[in-house]
């Protein structure tokens, strides 16, 4: 069975060469309009979708950068904080320090002025004292000896006497 040309011709149908050349120019119009334009549309759909990522991304990225810059900024004021906080508790520490001092140096100085006090106070008691003997003294004697010594040889006797008596014998306890 051989074919020729002339016997294909004649039993291809008409109509099926019609539909194909009808499709044929189908697939080159929807090409022409629909597949070219759909293609551009999604093209640029995804360089869009693709330029939305990239800068999700890069939003993204300074999002972390910022997130890092204000945790070292925190750790940073955290730091700062508990530095004057410690640099306020150790001035804290050396006023009340200083004010101890003071109290203490205070307290030294009323008592130092009050043994001065005490000290000078016992002394004029001391010298009353001796005062008040040497005119008990020369009273007596007045009684014993006033017809034959004057005021001023009792006087001198009583001083030469005052002299001759030290503190202990008086028996004045400080």
């Amino acid at each position: 069975m051989t074919f020729e040309w002339g016997t294909i011709v004649k039993t291809i149908n008409w109509t099926l060469v019609f539909n194909l050349i009808n499709f044929a120019i189908l697939l080159y119009v929807l090409q022409r309009l629909l597949l070219k334009p759909a293609k551009e549309y999604l093209d640029k759909r995804r360089e869009l979708i693709a330029g939305r990522m990239e800068a999700a991304q890069a939003d993204e990225e300074r999002a972390a950068v910022l997130v890092d810059e204000r945790q070292a900024e925190l750790a940073k004021a955290r730091e700062q904080a508990s530095r004057i906080v410690e640099g306020a508790r150790r001035e804290a520490d050396g006023i009340v320090g200083d004010a101890k001092e003071e109290a203490r140096q205070a307290a030294q100085r009323i008592a130092a002025d009050a043994r001065l006090e005490m000290e000078n106070e016992r002394d004029r008691m001391i010298a009353d004292l001796k005062e008040a003997y040497a005119d008990i003294a020369v009273m007596g004697a007045t009684r014993v000896l006033s017809r034959e010594i004057r005021p001023e040889d009792h006087r001198r006797l009583l001083d030469q006497l005052l002299e001759g008596i030290e503190d202990s014998e008086l028996k004045v306890s400080p």
